[in-house]
């Protein structure tokens, strides 16, 4: 028996432990978005009583935003430490919108930029060693997969599959999650969660 046939069961095995991590990994995210409607979010500055903004819909299992400057999208539950895991998009080659983490209940701060040739900028907040990625991002309309863990101070950003950056010193320790109208139509979709006790 050759050499390859006697470690072949090794190999399935490693192979199968491998799968088994991944998919607990996976399990233990839940989901931001239903994909049916804004059950477990807010827009900013919303008082009882007030329609749903005309800028923030869903379609096809997507949270499509049609442009507008306000309100922003938050979601109800603050959260300290945290993985997230989402995937966006820019429906028009100059693009302007944000992604929150920490953020106040109406949003407006600690945002990672998805700007044309600014994404994955930070504003408004103070975090050292966050810097622009634009060369990590897909063309117009294309999906973008970024995934961003919080720890502590620590805040970590991949795009699609690619380290962008590590940085420190995020304030406060808990916040809510958002997502920005900035005057363009984007879209996002697969929104997932972890919540790291």
């Amino acid at each position: 028996m050759n050499c390859f046939l006697r470690s072949f069961p090794l190999v399935c095995a490693v192979v199968l432990l491998a799968a088994h991590g991944a998919c607990a990994a996976d399990s233990e995210f839940e989901p931001l978005f239903n994909g049916r409607d804004f059950t477990g979010w807010r827009f900013s500055l919303q008082k009882t009583g007030d329609p749903w903004p005309e800028n923030w819909k869903v379609k096809d299992s997507v949270i499509a935003l049609t442009g507008g400057m306000r309100p922003h999208l938050v979601t109800v539950r603050e959260f300290g430490d945290f993985e997230v895991k989402f995937e966006w998009r820019t429906l028009v080659p100059k693009f302007n919108g944000g992604f929150y983490i920490r953020c106040k209940p109406d949003a407006g701060n600690n945002q990672i930029r998805v700007d044309r040739n600014t994404e994955g900028a930070f504003l408004a907040g103070s975090l050292t060693g966050a810097k622009a990625s634009p060369t990590l991002q897909r063309a117009t309309g294309e999906w973008n997969e970024w995934r961003v863990l919080v720890k502590g101070t620590a805040v970590t950003l991949w795009c699609n599959g690619k380290l962008a950056w590590e940085a420190t010193g995020l304030v406060p320790a808990r916040g809510h999650i958002g997502l920005q109208a900035e005057g363009t139509p984007m879209e996002f979709r697969n929104l997932l969660v972890r919540e790291i006790k």
